[in-house]
């Protein structure tokens, strides 16, 4: 089975984004001098729509940027999931039978998939979870099986959000932790925050994720805090974004490769 590809599918996800980013900023700035380039003395539907578009002046950049930071978030969640996957799947493929896995992370297997099983009553319902395989994939992890299967997916349900405090946990479950500073060692993600060496890389890319959650929630939530954001702040989470994400899987691959 192919394993995910979770920096490129957030790579692509971005990309899109950005493409629909310069859309709307590109028709923000031209409804206000569309005028200037359009011959009034043709006539039809054309002309009708342009007047139309004109005409939207309440319309303000402001809250569609914040329906595109809210995406940007959510393909960075979905990042983590795909990330947590890739974790799983890479460690069950280090073991030749299920006893020479990690024990914690045998343990987890069993109990996570419990919980999902517990809860398959009330699914999370931007998750696909096939209960016949998680069932079947559990009742395979048995001492000297050598085709047994973990449930990759019941990892990724502990990733509620996007958080550092939701990445710690979740990237624990696969053994993987004190990352920050492996993180904090990408060059061009210093760069962008200003900041010095590793330890205060790692730092401030913690907060800066804690603002940026906390302005995903604000907006998705309809919190009390007004959050309008601007063209150039979006471009610049989204930069963040992609850094970040760059340094976490060097991050997490480097502690899955080392691992026995």
């Amino acid at each position: 089975m192919r394993m995910p590809d979770p920096l490129g599918e957030l790579n692509s996800r971005i990309a899109e984004l950005k493409v629909n980013l310069t859309f709307v900023a590109l028709a923000s700035k031209l409804r206000p001098r569309i005028g200037e380039a359009i011959q009034w003395s043709s006539q039809g539907e054309v002309l009708s729509i342009i007047r139309d578009f004109m005409n939207s002046k309440a319309v303000r950049a402001e809250g569609v940027y914040g329906s595109l930071f809210v995406a940007l978030m959510a393909s960075f969640e979905r990042y983590i999931r795909l990330l947590i996957i890739h974790a799983v799947e890479l460690l069950s493929a280090k073991a030749k039978t299920y006893d020479e896995l990690p024990p914690q992370l045998a343990r987890r297997n069993l109990v996570l998939t419990g919980r999902v099983l517990a809860a398959s009553d009330a699914p999370r319902d931007y998750l696909t979870l096939d209960i016949h395989s998680l069932i079947s994939n559990l009742a395979s992890c048995k001492s000297g099986n050598a085709a047994f299967r973990l449930n990759a997916k019941a990892f990724c349900t502990t990733v509620t959000g996007s958080g550092p405090a939701v990445i710690e946990e979740a990237l624990k479950l696969v053994g993987v932790q004190e990352f920050w500073d492996e993180v904090g060692s990408e060059t061009k993600l210093a760069e962008l925050l200003g900041s010095t060496g590793p330890r205060e890389t790692g730092s401030r890319a913690r907060e800066r994720l804690k603002d940026l959650c906390r302005w995903r929630n604000q907006l998705a939530h309809g919190g009390d805090e007004e959050i309008a954001l601007s063209e150039s702040q979006i471009r610049e989470a989204i930069d963040f974004v992609l850094l970040f994400g760059s340094g976490l899987s060097k991050a997490v691959n480097k502690h899955l490769h080392r691992s026995n």
